[in-house]
């Protein structure tokens, strides 16, 4: 009986393992910003408009600001003539012709005086508005002339020069990802004979209860742009025996 039991055993055919699934997921930009007006007031400059690429600290719009301007001259100057004075009492304290007391009245006009001139400056800054990042302008929603108010969005920049790939995992297959790791990453619609290399950069260590599935994020070098944020990628996950 065992020999028989042996040699049907023999003749069945041997199942190969099998090959990990092609998990889907998204292209995300690197970043993605809303730049919006710090307040209220009016556009008298935008140099940029949708589609061009903008670096860290440029200018993307200018508000109304000429009284603000005038204001922060007007301080700019109590602030000169406070110094000048403090620098008078100085000597004259030196030369023992005016107290102590004196002369620190002195000083501390001139500290209110800086101080005075900061804020000025600070509310003159407000009215120019800068990129906070490098990227593309994808939305430009106002037009010089129009009034805008605070907290208002103007501009949406995205940064492509690197993407995520994201996609969800069953906890098993999480169970052989490390950050660093580095996948193949496919995307049809960009190139469908191209395989980008992506490095795990994030492992949500959250497992939704609903579906037991695990967020993972992959970052991959677009500075070709290819990979276009919302497109379809794949790759494969093999979990550990």
């Amino acid at each position: 009986m065992r020999r028989l039991f042996v040699a049907l055993f023999a003749t069945l055919p041997l199942l190969a393992p099998a090959a990990p699934a092609h998990t889907d997921g998204l292209v995300l930009p690197f970043k993605e910003v809303v730049v919006s007006s710090p307040v209220q007031s009016s556009l008298t400059t935008q140099p940029f408009k949708e589609g061009d690429t903008v670096r860290e600290g440029a200018v993307l719009a200018k508000l109304y600001s000429r009284v603000e301007e005038l204001e922060m001259l007007r301080a700019k100057a109590a602030l000169e003539k406070k110094e000048f004075d403090y620098k008078s009492a100085s000597n004259l304290f030196a030369d023992k012709i005016i107290s102590k007391d004196e002369e620190l009245k002195n000083k501390i006009e001139l500290d209110l005086a800086r101080l005075q001139y900061e804020q000025a400056a600070e509310l003159f800054n407000l009215r120019t508005i800068s990129a906070p990042i490098s990227g593309l302008i994808v939305e430009r929603n106002r037009e010089v002339g129009e009034t805008v108010s605070a907290s208002q969005p103007l501009f949406r920049l995205v940064d492509i020069s690197r993407v995520f790939a994201q996609f969800f995992v069953t906890a098993e297959d999480a169970r052989a990802l490390r950050v660093g790791d580095r996948l193949n990453i496919r995307c049809q619609v960009a190139d469908p004979q191209r395989v980008f290399v992506g490095t795990i950069d994030f492992i949500d260590p959250r497992v939704d209860a609903a579906s037991g599935l695990m967020r993972v994020k992959v970052l991959i070098d677009n500075s070709d742009g290819a990979l276009k944020p919302g497109l379809r990628a794949q790759t494969q996950f093999a979990a550990k025996p």
